[in-house]
């Protein structure tokens, strides 16, 4: 993938503004509803206006579809967006680190999910995902065998968080899978990466199956996440379990549900 075609696939997710809208409407129409219709009427034409003016409200779009199709080919993508689809949009902060996950899609018993991971506002960090160097080229996936220019003045992790005064530091998310009824993360075969963006971020994305033939499709699924984050030196020391130990971790539950479904699977 080109880093144009990289860029257009992270615009503004219209699988999130899509469902917004389709709730809004929905609250619209319940009894207690005796708000004037016209209200509904500019919220139709809003989402005309979105459709006309170039935003594309295709019902059977997913940033973790295209994630998917980035890393696994374009069969992967297709695959996904016959799946069920649920935008979500709802994020976590840890320490300087704020978690968002993007959106989750249910395909034959699997799980699929991505998000991305940035500095706080405010926060004087530096971003690094555990599959990159600390010497190399800071915000670039090198490691995926794509068509990717890097600049020759690209500075590396090291060197940005030192030309910023800095701390460096490592985030990560990894699925633990969806919680049964007993409130335990039920899952298999974890699958999870983490690619480094330009723009300091870091995109993660994760699938798996549960245990026993696979997560059984339902109407909403209550996803666990396992955070963290800690500081690594401008030397490449992790101070994650020693006395300096910066290490912060967290289990996050988010309920997604599905606005969009494929056929049933």
């Amino acid at each position: 993938m080109k880093k144009e075609q990289w860029r257009r696939a992270y615009d503004p997710d219209p699988v999130v503004l899509e469902a917004r809208v389709r709730q809004t409407l929905a609250r619209l129409d319940t009894p207690q509803a005796a708000r004037p219709r016209v209200l509904r009427t500019v919220l139709v034409a809003a989402l005309v206006l979105a459709l006309v003016g170039g935003v594309a409200l295709a019902v059977y779009e997913s940033r973790t579809a295209e994630l998917a199709g980035w890393l696994s080919g374009e069969d992967k993508k297709e695959a996904l967006l016959a799946g069920d689809i649920a935008a979500c949009g709802e994020s976590v902060q840890l320490g300087d680190v704020v978690y968002t996950l993007d959106d989750v899609i249910y395909k034959n018993g699997m799980v699929y999910g991505s998000g991305v991971i940035r500095a706080a506002e405010g926060a004087n960090i530096v971003l690094m995902d555990e599959n990159s160097n600390l010497f190399e080229p800071a915000g670039y996936p090198l490691h995926y065998g794509k068509d990717y220019t890097v600049p020759d003045d690209a500075p590396s992790y090291a060197q940005l968080a030192e030309e910023r005064g800095a701390k460096l530091i490592l985030a990560k998310c990894v699925a633990s899978g969806v919680l049964d009824e007993n409130g335990e993360p039920d899952s298999s075969e974890i699958g999870y990466d983490q690619i480094p963006q330009e723009d300091g971020t870091i995109r993660f994305y994760f699938e798996f199956a549960g245990q026993e033939g696979g997560v059984a499709r339902a109407d909403s699924y209550d996803v666990c996440l396992s955070i963290a984050n800690w500081e690594v030196t401008l030397q490449g020391e992790w101070l994650r379990e020693d006395p300096n130990n910066t290490w912060l971790k967290d289990e996050w539950v988010v309920t997604v549900t599905p606005e969009m479904k494929g056929e049933a699977q």
